[in-house]
């Protein structure tokens, strides 16, 4: 069973031992007794962080129960933590009012949501967790190249081209800054227009079995493009893995290597490839799969 895969060592264990007392109660022959058992549960740290879900589901989100198993931590719902200073764990950019509660009293909060790369249509197999931000807006820190090579992704060298790809956030994520779509989305194309002549294709954000099946960034990126350009959008850095250059005009991951001002679109900033490896390598130990969390494997990397 699925609930029972990828538990954390002393979890596992204390399952192991619970099957032992089932079959020999007196202990005579494992030494297992209704006294060690009680002390496992008294044992059990579950107050390390607190995952918060939409109050009142049925079902509670699997991505969090994952997480706070590999963390000592429990699940509850917004109305039963609110008071406490315990850190918490949401999912998704619904949740920017209880982020924005944990940043006025000063309280951790860790974000998960779509992995940076190494996601395909099959699944998110990727989740990134960022503690108080919604991605990592860190410096590129030195980290081992292990991660990045379970992705599997690769690396193209730059190449030029002839359109600007404009990819808006959803209102969704600009509610966060206090920004309306269709504002910034009118302000950023007179603005591209003031600095180039360059055709201007928008690719607005679609369902993610379009974006990853019919119309992937891969392909829109194909369409003889110069730059990218976007707010807050993982697709800036999946442009710097396909070879091409991105303006980030809000918090990006991907912006130590982007240009930031449109007035830079006929001349942006193009790293090197051993810049994008070293980026990428970071960011592979700021994502994780479901079984690192369970098995503690994210919480340990996230607290080192």
């Amino acid at each position: 069973m699925k609930e029972f895969e990828n538990l954390p060592s002393h979890i596992k264990q204390m399952f192991d031992d619970i099957l032992k007392y089932r079959v020999d109660p007196s202990g005579e022959h494992f030494g297992i007794t209704s006294e060690i058992l009680r002390e496992y549960i008294n044992m059990l740290q579950t107050n390390t962080i607190h995952a918060v879900d939409s109050d009142g589901k049925v079902n509670y989100n699997p991505i969090l129960k994952s997480f706070v198993m590999g963390c000592g931590g429990q699940i509850t719902y917004w109305d039963k933590t609110a008071e406490n200073m315990t850190p918490v764990v949401v999912r998704g950019v619904t949740k920017r009012k209880v982020m924005e509660a944990c940043r006025v009293r000063g309280r951790d909060f860790y974000y998960i949501d779509t992995g940076y790369f190494g996601n395909t249509a099959k699944g998110k197999l990727y989740h990134r967790i960022t503690r108080n931000d919604v991605q990592y807006f860190g410096p590129v820190v030195d980290r081992p190249s292990d991660r990045l090579a379970l992705t599997g992704i690769g690396f193209r060298k730059f190449r030029p081209g002839t359109n600007i790809l404009l990819a808006p956030p959803s209102q969704k994520l600009l509610m966060m800054y206090d920004i309306d779509l269709e504002t910034w989305l009118n302000t950023t194309i007179e603005e591209i227009k003031n600095h180039t002549d360059r055709p201007i294709v928008i690719r607005k954000k679609q369902s993610r079995t379009v974006r990853m099946t019919e119309d992937t960034m891969e392909m829109a990126l194909a369409q003889d493009v110069h730059c990218l350009v976007t707010f807050s959008s993982i697709a800036a850095g999946e442009a710097l893995l396909l070879g091409k250059p991105a303006i980030t005009l809000g918090p990006n991951a991907a912006a130590p290597l982007c240009s930031q001002h449109i007035c830079e679109i006929e001349n942006p900033k193009i790293p090197t490839l051993d810049e994008v490896k070293a980026w990428a390598a970071n960011l592979a130990y700021n994502q994780f799969t479901e079984a690192e969390m369970r098995n503690g494997t994210a919480w340990r990397i996230l607290n080192d």
